[in-house]
């Protein structure tokens, strides 16, 4: 190798290595804010780091959870609804993009959600103008979700079975009983189709409302099926004239598995060297697993119904054959530009073979704000002034932790709480690139 090119070949394996500064490196510094429930100091955090061309959706998404779990909701919509804009901008991604994601890396592409994720946005976007008051807002963020779901569900995609029953409850809040009871039978699909890898499994809640809809709306033969099915599975609530009240608490645990990327590397014949990367998940255990809901003698506990880690590596498994197929028509690209390179020169062509090994990157991007899980929890209530107490549990049963609410009900009224617990969490551990 001619001496003269060494500088060179420094400066150019410097500059891609600085190009894959490890993305974990700051986010455990923004995960431990939030596991000490300081998401104010997770937002400097964030808004110090995340902020790039291509990582914008991104750095939305992750702001929008951050102002929420600060119970800054109108704030966070603010962010959902540019993070939305944004998204249908790149969803016809310009010429430039796809080129780089074709022959250096997958990064290069602007990031715009994988689909749950999308889904996701819809859902807290509801959630939030639930959790303000505003449940005709809510039931604008539904009719656009359902859009997103249609189309999500004809590929037989799953995770659509809570977004399915937030939309239920949302027409439910608004009195539309038809419009909830479709809704509900929807998730009830979505639920059946879930694969055994998911820990979401049909909420006994979800057979209640649809014994307690099917009988409100007159459908008594459809009642009657369920009846016969779940037996005392499920129960409606009783119907004494009383126009109670309703505490739906969510509780989001945990936090969404990271993706690392795993390289796989050899050598050709003429000692070319030659890398694959690709990504993959690693879960992380949340702390809490349930929670219980206490309140003058009565009492409720929350049910699971989003496994979003189990989702995400659902959704990446899917995904694979297209990503590797991608990566190995990188891979030949960078040896033809190798082998052009190595033609004029051979210290140019060990320049041109570097820089394509370390560039070769899997897109390691996700939404990691995101919950592990999402639990919930129905309480009716009579109207008036209510304090609960909410103790959080862990695997073995034990409380590790409690919180208090205090609201007021009105007669028939759906108060919603929402808390996001991620103290405790196990750290996943991973090569991140």
């Amino acid at each position: 190798m001619k001496w003269q090119y060494r500088p060179a070949i420094a400066a150019a394996l410097l500059t891609v290595l600085g190009a894959c500064a490890t993305y974990s490196d700051w986010v455990g510094l923004m995960e431990r804010e939030m596991a000490a429930e300081k998401p104010d100091a997770a937002l400097e955090i964030l808004d110090k780091h995340l902020d790039g061309r291509r990582d914008r959706v991104l750095y939305l998404l992750n702001r929008a959870m951050l102002l929420r779990m600060a119970g800054r909701f109108e704030d966070s919509n603010r962010a959902f609804e540019m993070a939305k804009t944004l998204i249908d901008q790149l969803m016809a991604v310009s010429v430039s993009e796809q080129g780089g994601a074709f022959t250096v890396n997958e990064m290069m592409r602007s990031y715009t959600g994988e689909p749950f994720e999308r889904i996701f946005l819809h859902v807290y976007a509801a959630l939030n103008y639930l959790e303000l008051g505003r449940p005709a807002d809510a039931r604008v963020e539904v009719l656009q979700m359902d859009g997103l779901l249609n189309g999500l569900e004809e590929k037989a995609l799953p995770g659509t079975a809570f977004a399915r029953y937030l939309s239920g409850l949302v027409y439910e809040t608004l009195g539309e009983w038809d419009d909830a009871l479709i809704d509900y039978r929807k998730a009830f699909q979505a639920y059946a189709r879930y694969p055994e890898t998911f820990h979401a499994t049909m909420p006994a809640q979800l057979k209640s409302d649809l014994l307690r809809l099917t009988r409100r709306v007159g459908l008594t033969e459809e009642y009657a099926d369920y009846e016969r099915r779940w037996g005392g599975q499920a129960a409606p609530a009783p119907e004494d004239g009383k126009a109670r009240g309703e505490l739906v608490f969510l509780l989001h645990s945990g936090l969404a598995p990271l993706k690392f990327s795993e390289n796989v590397s050899a050598l050709t014949p003429d000692g070319e060297l030659v890398t694959l990367s690709m990504p993959y998940y690693v879960p992380r255990a949340a702390q809490v697993i349930s929670a219980r809901l206490y309140e003058n003698g009565g009492a409720a506990a929350t049910q699971m119904y989003e496994d979003v880690g189990a989702l995400a590596q659902y959704t990446l498994e899917r995904r694979k054959p297209v990503l590797l197929a991608r990566a190995i028509a990188r891979a030949a690209l960078k040896h033809e530009a190798t082998e052009a390179a190595r033609k004029q020169d051979d210290a140019l062509g060990f320049i041109v073979n570097m820089a394509g090994v370390l560039s070769e990157r899997a897109d390691t991007r996700a939404w990691t704000t995101l919950p592990g899980r999402i639990l919930l929890a129905r309480m009716p209530l009579e109207p008036g002034s209510h304090v609960i107490r909410v103790e959080l549990k862990d695997r073995s049963g034990k409380a590790v932790a409690e919180r208090e609410y205090a609201f007021d009900l009105g007669e028939g009224d759906k108060h919603f709480i929402s808390l996001h617990w991620v103290g405790g969490q196990v750290a996943a551990e991973g090569r991140r690139h």
